[in-house]
């Protein structure tokens, strides 16, 4: 397994980062919290975090509809100031008290729709279901407002699970397999499996959830520690402890334990143990309360036999809770595991306490033995770690501090956020491209998706039944990049009648792509004229599916890998244009070997007007949006009434290098006809072909 490391490359000044995460914002828990920490170090670091969830509170939701409202939704023009170095919009800020981010902190928080409360393992956990935010989340992250599109626990069906369909930027995912998280993994892996293709970089925290991700995923992820927000330096709380000096065993130690989240049941589980005992020496136990969730889960009482031994404080922010810990003498973590074990792990390393924590599999793989370790179906177990000595003791063999965990003494923010950003950077250096360069995409003319911005395609009217005429000027013509010819075995319509319908139609130039031959482009080419521009092309059958090679001068064998096959297009000079890469009725590569070759792939076609269902037309936009490539049209004619439905209106060339230039300001334009009338046509003139051909034998 892979773990994180930096990338050499320095980051672009000020990344716009989307950080989506699946659980109610206004609802405590260890995800949202670190991604409140992740916003906080990213700001920092100078660069702008934008936190995207949902919410069960009524005014958040209500306040946020005319901030995403389907026309001039009011928060795009403010999160664009904020991605280019302004100050984040009032309108965008958090209400206070609601999530762990305040207006204070400067970070805007869009919630995009309502939360959804599910019982889940004795618990209500507030999810938000793709059904009421979709089309607000699609509308977001269309709009060209970030650099990368940072998704937690995308588990299936949730808003990070929606935002890795819908992102057109490169996704970075993190696995933090909380209950939620892992029930949806073990029930509907099938769905996340699928979508494991379009995440740029899986990460999880732990080898132990390293483990979990190959048994219900089975794909690739890299292990980055999740960074805390406590720790001596993180603070200034500069300790006998922070020295790495374990402290003197004292007679009446006291053993700090943190309650947050839903935990109820695991804190009086473990008082009611500590009082069931009278053969040992009452200790001292602080309970620092997470306020916010003692609100929503008020913590159960402290049994009378432990009456004077526990004190409650409570706290609100991460130097508060820092203080608690660098004056305890030992951290004892959740008796019962659960959703923030993760996070207080993470924190016991990195604020250099001894630790007495579960005997479970996540608890060994990240303190290693560096921890006194109870069985929660023991109570022996529990009282012995807690005995005067034995954690010191531990603590004391530890190298170079309170663990002897591969990690040392844990991440804080300003050793692993930079880490984090490394895997951003090596996301979007995975675009062609990588991430300096321009993306050449289409000008917006008028949306063919409602939302969408990435691309526009401008519908026109037929002029008569049979022939459509668009007016131009001389400093652009109209190209269709997707045309046959009788050259293939499913067309009928010989080189001269193509030639005529495009010049009907006003084609200034044709991309003549016959399957598996040259032939018909170079005799088209030929007889042409001056007035009509004809590019050479190829449409490829490969083993992993179908691709064109634009401009070339040779044919390229059918039959041969999809790696081969774009090494002979490129060896010509020319380039390679993925036709209809996500129709499911076509042979198309897989999602992976497309990612594998982003740097060798010139154009993706984004509209095609032969498929019959809009949403593959859809998914390729995307993909083209999200790894940086140029996008192209074309009818994919079979038949001469279907020439011109999908074109594009761009400058003139000659070239290769002048076509790409010319694609930067390409507008696409669409006549579209209706597919099943189209298809018959084809099918009919096949087959009298085909007929006509044996009657004259």
């Amino acid at each position: 397994m892979e773990r994180g490391t930096p990338v050499g490359t320095g980051p672009p000044a000020g990344l716009r980062v989307a950080l989506v995460t699946p659980f109610d914002w206004g609802i405590p828990c260890a995800v949202n919290q670190h991604v409140a920490d992740l916003a906080r170090y990213l700001l920092g670091a100078g660069h702008r975090p934008t936190v995207v969830g949902s919410s069960s509170y009524a005014p958040e939701v209500r306040r946020m509809r005319p901030l995403l409202r389907r026309r001039d939704p009011l928060a795009f023009p403010r999160l664009e100031a904020w991605g280019a170095g302004a100050p984040a919009a009032s309108e965008l800020m958090p209400a206070p008290g609601v999530g762990p981010l305040g207006p204070e902190d400067g970070i805007p928080v869009l919630t995009t729709g309502r939360a959804v409360p599910m019982r889940l393992n004795r618990a209500v956990v507030s999810v938000s279901l793709p059904v009421d935010v979709t089309s607000r989340l699609e509308r977001l992250l269309a709009a060209g407002l970030f650099d990368v599109v940072h998704v937690h626990e995308p588990a299936a069906p949730s808003l990070s699970f929606s935002a890795v369909a819908l992102a057109r930027n490169p996704v970075v995912a993190t696995f933090h397999f909380t209950a939620a998280g892992l029930f949806s993994y073990e029930r509907s892996w099938p769905f996340v499996q699928k979508s494991l293709d379009r995440i740029d970089r899986s990460l999880v925290p732990s080898d132990w959830a390293a483990g979990l991700f190959r048994e219900f995923l089975g794909g690739e992820c890299r292990v980055v520690a999740l960074p805390s927000a406590v720790g001596p330096e993180a603070h200034g709380c500069l300790s006998a402890k922070g020295s790495g000096e374990p402290d003197e065993v004292t007679a009446s130690p006291s053993f700090l334990y943190v309650y947050r989240g839903n935990e109820r049941r695991s804190l009086a589980l473990f008082l009611r143990l500590l009082a069931r005992r009278r053969d040992w020496e009452p200790i001292r136990i602080t309970v620092a309360v997470h306020r916010t969730s003692a609100q929503a889960w008020p913590p159960p009482a402290v049994p009378r036999r432990l009456a004077g031994s526990v004190t409650w404080v409570l706290y609100d922010t991460s130097a508060e809770l820092n203080a608690h810990m660098c004056g305890a003498s030992a951290l004892v973590l959740p008796f019962l595991g659960g959703d923030w074990l993760g996070m207080g792990l993470e924190e016991a390393l990195a604020a250099r306490v001894p630790v007495i924590a579960p005997d479970l599999p996540i608890c060994r793989d990240i303190l290693g033995e560096g921890a006194v370790y109870f069985s929660s179906d023991r109570e022996d177990t529990v009282i012995e770690a807690l005995k005067s000595g034995a954690w010191s003791k531990v603590a004391s063999r530890a190298e170079g501090g309170f663990s002897t965990s591969s990690r040392g003494n844990g991440l804080e923010w300003g050793v692993g956020g930079p880490g984090l950003v490394s895997q951003y950077l090596s996301a979007l250096l995975g675009r062609a491209g990588g991430f300096s360069a321009t993306a050449p995409r289409p000008r917006v003319a008028r949306s063919a998706r409602r939302g969408s911005k990435s691309y526009a395609v401008t519908r026109l009217a037929t002029k008569r039944r049979r022939t459509l005429s668009v007016s131009t000027d001389a400093e652009h013509v109209l190209v269709d990049l997707h045309v046959h010819t009788a050259y293939s075995k499913d067309c009928a319509s010989s080189v001269p009648a193509v030639l005529k319908a495009a010049r009907e139609v006003g084609l200034g130039a044709i991309a003549i792509a016959d399957h598996n031959t040259i032939a018909g482009a170079l005799a088209a080419r030929s007889v042409a004229g001056a007035d009509l521009f004809v590019i050479v092309a190829e449409e490829i059958k490969t083993k992993q599916g179908e691709v064109i090679g634009l401009f070339l001068e040779e044919e390229v064998p059918a039959g041969l890998d999809f790696d081969e096959t774009l090494d002979r297009i490129k060896s010509q000079g020319a380039l390679v244009y993925i036709p209809h890469p996500f129709d499911g009725l076509h042979a198309t590569p897989p999602y992976q070997t497309l990612v594998d070759n982003v740097h060798r792939i010139d154009i993706v076609e984004v509209f095609n007007a032969r498929l019959a269902v809009p949403a593959f037309n859809v998914r390729a936009e995307r993909f083209a949006a999200k790894y940086n490539i140029a996008a192209g049209a074309g009818s994919d004619a079979h038949v001469l009434q279907g020439l011109g439905t999908a074109m594009m209106r761009m400058r003139p060339f000659s070239t290769p290098e002048e076509f790409m230039e010319s694609l930067k300001t390409a507008d696409i334009l669409a006549a579209r006809k209706n597919v099943l009338y189209l298809t018959s046509l084809k099918l009919l003139q096949t087959s009298l072909d085909r007929v006509r051909s044996t009657a004259t034998r």
